[in-house]
């Protein structure tokens, strides 16, 4: 799980995501869909083993 997300969660969402933006979005627009963005939606991140 890379950057502790999980990868199939994660695709998806962002592949449901990006449609519903403007044609061309801005930069912090795209950077909410970053892996290490705080704002992706609960239970996308896996408890990392320390």
């Amino acid at each position: 799980m890379l950057n502790g997300i999980k990868p199939y969660l994660y695709l998806t969402y962002i592949l449901d995501e990006i449609p519903k933006m403007r044609p061309f979005p801005k930069a912090d627009e795209l950077d909410s869909l970053l892996p290490w963005s705080d704002q992706l939606p609960e239970g996308f991140r896996t408890e990392l083993k320390k």
